[in-house]
């Protein structure tokens, strides 16, 4: 009997410990079975930001593809285009960029090239993207005057080409930037953060009937 207690006792915690393991890395084993089967009808192309963000378990569902990485700029992400998203054939593109190109110098003139570049090449594609407007850091008056004249241009364009767009400053930031409520670190989101992320993308996939 004792025998027979410890082992299910032992079964017990081996079945809690695949459970706990399964909801801390489902995010990553269901990104990497959407990428091998190729079905996903939505694909998150951006840098870190959107890299962070646990978009399977944000949107609550199975066909999201995260396609972040880490540090880039907007001249990384033309090349990373195809393989990344066109080749993906998604029904939608969320585009988030432009942070990484301020921090380094990249001018407005070539910024707003690259951006033009990403989304018209998208939508040659047959795919719909949608612009996640560049985030403010914290505290930071000169990024956070870049911010706005690139912001400017892509609300400038989206309106121009019809292309919705997520405001995310209007919820995350104030005067200063930011808000700390909202924040990781000077750049990065908590997790506050990405539930207002998710719910305003929701919407829109939710206009498109998604």
């Amino acid at each position: 009997m004792k025998t027979k207690s410890i082992l299910l006792i032992s079964l017990a915690c081996n079945i809690i410990f695949l459970i706990t393991c399964f909801y801390i890395f489902r995010d990553k084993w269901i990104q990497k079975i959407v990428a091998m089967q190729g079905d996903a009808k939505i694909v998150m192309f951006g840098n870190s930001l959107t890299a962070q963000g646990k978009w399977v378990e944000l949107l609550g569902r199975t066909d999201v593809l995260n396609s972040g990485f880490p540090g880039l700029c907007t001249y990384h992400f033309v090349s990373l285009l195809q393989p990344h998203v066109i080749d993906k054939h998604p029904s939608v593109c969320f585009v988030e960029a432009g942070i990484n190109d301020i921090t380094v110098g990249v001018s407005q003139e070539k910024i707003q090239q690259n951006y033009q570049v990403i989304l018209e090449t998208i939508l040659k594609n047959g795919i719909t993207p949608v612009v996640t407007l560049t985030l403010y850091e914290q505290n930071d008056p000169e990024s956070k005057r870049e911010v706005i004249q690139l912001n400017e241009f892509l609300i400038t364009y989206c309106q121009k080409n019809k292309i919705e767009y997520l405001d995310l400053n209007q919820y995350l930031s104030d005067s200063t930037g930011l808000k700390p409520e909202f924040a990781r670190d000077k750049t990065h989101l908590n997790t506050a953060a990405y539930e207002i992320w998710a719910e305003e993308a929701d919407k829109v996939l939710k206009r498109m009937k998604l």
